[in-house]
């Protein structure tokens, strides 16, 4: 229920911004699941959560 919490904030944050900055991030995020897909799934998300803690 948190994460869940925590994606909506996310999701309505990204929103908010300008188009160009939200296209941005959008291509990001397409291109860090792109990579994630060649990794054990679970590996690649305690990656990604490490990432997101630093």
């Amino acid at each position: 229920m948190k994460e869940q919490a925590s994606r909506m904030i996310i999701r309505h944050v990204i929103e908010k911004l300008e188009i160009e900055k939200k296209q941005q991030v959008m291509s990001c995020v397409g291109a860090i699941r792109d990579v994630m897909q060649s990794f054990d799934e679970e590996n690649a998300s305690l990656a990604l959560m490490l990432v997101a803690a630093e």
